[in-house]
């Protein structure tokens, strides 16, 4: 399995590198700090299975990350990871094509779950929006 991190901040690639090793044993981690780097990379590695994009990226605004790497590789699962925990950036991501939204603060071990329920085919949504009528 591949999975790309997109993150500018090098802690969270760390964390997030050891989150997808634990959930999918020795999976290829490919690593990049904003969007254009993503893209340069994969033009070498092709579509990855998974990715986990910061929507605070430089140089892009809010959805503006996840919509751009949606219209390039629609086919891949995107999990949104942000320090936004609030119901509607929730929403506006999973209506943006995000399969799953992991806020910075959730445990590792929800990391793990969440990475494993969007790469069997499902959509991962943070515990705050359980009683949020208008996600499924």
């Amino acid at each position: 399995m591949e999975v790309l991190i997109v993150d500018d901040e090098q802690l969270m690639h760390e964390i997030l590198a050891a989150v997808v090793r634990k959930a999918f044993g020795e999976a290829n981690v490919i690593e990049a700090r904003d969007l254009e780097s993503a893209f340069q990379r994969l033009a070498h590695h092709g579509a990855p299975d998974l990715a986990l994009l910061d929507l605070g990226l430089p140089g892009q605004r809010g959805l503006e990350s996840l919509q751009r790497f949606r219209w390039k590789f629609p086919q891949v699962p995107v999990v949104v990871v942000s320090v936004t925990e609030d119901p509607k950036s929730i929403r506006l991501a999973l209506g943006a094509g995000a399969r799953g939204y992991m806020p910075k603060t959730i445990t590792a071990d929800m990391m793990v779950e969440a990475l494993k329920h969007v790469a069997e085919g499902g959509t991962y949504v943070p515990p705050q929006m359980d009683d949020e009528p208008s996600v499924q």
